[in-house]
């Protein structure tokens, strides 16, 4: 299962829905501005803003600040987070990952 959950992840010919797109969105939503949400996270408006425009990945702290405030848990912003670190990964270096044996299957 969890090879065919990465297969899904590296074979997408567009990059996964970004972070920052769903924040952006739920700001939106909610009628909140860069800088309420910045002082809601306890982070500064630029961490919010890098976020948003893709600069800043979601760290755990982040994951941790944004699944509290927006009540939908850490996991989630992980999750995206990582997905979009696999593919950009996959995407830079698939010739080299073709390479690699595997040893179990």
């Amino acid at each position: 299962m969890k090879q065919l959950e990465e297969n899904v992840i590296i074979d997408r010919s567009q990059r996964p829905i970004a972070q920052g797109e769903v924040i952006a969105d739920l700001l939106d939503d909610l009628e909140i501005n860069q800088s309420q949400f910045a002082e809601i996270l306890g982070v500064s408006n630029q961490i919010v803003n890098d976020m948003i425009e893709g600069k800043q990945p979601i760290t755990v702290d982040l994951a941790i600040r944004l699944g509290k405030a927006l009540g939908n848990g850490h996991r989630l912003w992980l999750n995206l987070q990582q997905k979009v670190d696999i593919w950009d990964a996959w995407q830079l270096n698939q010739k080299e990952y073709e390479k690699v044996l595997t040893l179990v299957s």
